[in-house]
């Protein structure tokens, strides 16, 4: 018995090695960290530390001008990878399509954020990612605390009032999150433009939708197993990463199946194949369970919302037995919006709620190919002329010194006031209204909020809104 198992043994090794000597050679843009490839190209490369108020430190990176050219404009731009990714995201596509190089090349200072626990920002002042202290928190920790410290960051150091924000996925979720809680942020942003939005997810149809039922258990186990981290970039994860799923090994097929479609969304056509081994060279980079938890809450209650600890807790934090919605009327920074047929992960349904609830709305763009998917955005063969283009030339409007926003009309805008403003619960369940004032509060969330439309009812009303907006803009310091 022991001989036999010394064969298999002995066998499973040599297929081990021989999938290693089918792989391709080696390719320096899956090993190396984004500085480094960003130098490897010929662009100047930065690196900055930014701490975070509640102790975190985020690195991130910076591209501050083109490989040939030192023309600065106006703003910088700043941009947010989404879920359990990194800055990488934005340079993978190589310096004649990524985003990042296109940027710098077209005269801006590039910023590229980190999240939190991801492969680049897996530090705090206090506490070790080794302890469950350290990923306790969501993508709502990302937008109150990383976004507001890095914006701060990086309008500091080049001396300027306002930026552009491009978030990809997680990135705008990120950016709602920030701008609705902390409204005052919405005048350090130019524009925003973003890329797959994510906020209302219930219509999501991706693999990881089949997740959701065993959310509490998968977050039992990994606090468990990794005291709370989801994904971690590890020596172990590259390697499977690199020799299992190259474009020449054996399992490319099924890498491409089950890790890039039935996440994104088939294309067959714009994904770029001999992208994967860079890919997921860099990814996944990490991010907490509690993050992934908190989305699939949204799933299930088909709300924007802050996390939900359960009923006592939430009366602890809240004040409510509930988690308060996010106010996204709060969002009036000028924003524009990318999108997909073929996304199943920002779902177009969820996509044209969310555009629907922002107040200051500079259109919601299709992209113009029906397979186009949740990571083309990033990765296309065709991505510049497919969107970048068009995202291009919305910055370069706003470049002008008297530029003002146009609000979409097109568009029915949602003025549901149905966020929840907590009174005290557990005070109320001790007065003689505690009753009567949980059929009231029942009531008016059944109650419909109609959408007003700017161009036909409450004419009046919604110029004095407008007005407000441009009067606000107007007032705002610009270089």
């Amino acid at each position: 018995m022991k001989m036999i198992l010394f064969f298999n043994l002995i066998i499973f090794f040599n297929v081990f090695i021989a999938t290693i000597s089918s792989s391709n050679a080696y390719i320096p843009d899956a090993s190396l960290s984004v500085p480094k490839i960003i130098k490897r190209h010929g662009y100047p490369s930065e690196t900055h530390i930014v701490d975070t108020k509640d102790g975190y430190l985020l690195e991130v990176h910076r591209i501050p001008h083109g490989k040939n050219i030192k023309q600065y404009r106006n703003f910088p731009v700043f941009l947010q990878h989404g879920v359990v990714a990194s800055s990488a995201d934005w340079i993978i596509n190589g310096p004649k399509k990524a985003l990042a190089y296109q940027l710098a090349d077209n005269g801006f200072d590039v910023w590229l954020g980190n999240s939190r626990g991801n492969t680049y920002s897996r530090t705090h002042k206090s506490l070790s990612p080794d302890s469950e202290e350290f990923w306790n928190f969501s993508f709502h920790e990302m937008g109150i605390y990383d976004l507001p410290a890095t914006i701060d960051y990086v309008l500091e150091r080049t001396n300027r009032s306002q930026l552009y924000y491009i978030g990809h996925s997680m990135g705008s979720c990120m950016f709602f999150v920030m701008c609705s809680m902390r409204p005052e942020y919405n005048y350090k942003i130019r524009a925003q433009i973003s890329l797959a939005p994510v906020a209302y997810v219930h219509h999501m149809t991706s693999v990881l939708n089949s997740l959701v039922p065993y959310a509490t258990q998968i977050q039992k186990a990994s606090n468990w197993v990794s005291k709370g981290a989801f994904l971690p970039q590890n020596a172990a994860s590259k390697l499977v990463n690199k020799y299992l799923c190259g474009d020449n090994a054996m399992n490319s097929a099924l890498c491409k199946k089950y890790i890039v479609y039935k996440m994104f969304g088939e294309d067959s056509v714009q994904f770029d194949m001999a992208l994967l081994p860079i890919i997921l060279g860099h990814n996944p980079a990490g991010t907490s369970v509690k993050t992934l938890i908190h989305f699939a809450q949204e799933i299930t209650t088909k709300n924007f919302q802050q996390f939900d600890f359960g009923i006592e807790k939430n009366l602890e934090v809240y004040n409510c037995s509930h988690p308060p919605k996010y106010n996204l009327s709060n969002v009036i920074a000028p924003i524009a919006f990318y999108y997909a047929k073929n996304d199943i992960l920002a779902d177009p349904l969820d996509v044209v709620e969310l555009y629907s609830r922002l107040p200051n709305r500079l259109g919601i763009n299709l992209i113009k190919f029906d397979q186009f998917n949740h990571v083309d955005f990033l990765y296309s063969k065709n991505v510049t002329e497919m969107v970048y283009q068009s995202v291009m030339n919305t910055l370069f409007k706003a470049e002008f010194a008297d530029w003002i926003p146009e609000i979409d009309n097109t568009t029915a805008f949602n003025v549901s006031s149905d966020y929840n403003q907590c009174y005290d619960e557990r005070n109320a369940r001790k007065t003689k209204n505690g009753f009567w004032q949980k059929i009231t509060s029942f009531i008016k969330r059944k109650e419909v909020y109609p959408l007003k439309n700017y161009m036909v009812e409450d004419h009046e009303e919604n110029v004095r809104s407008r007005h407000t907006i441009k009067n606000a803009w107007n007032q705002t310091h610009f270089e």
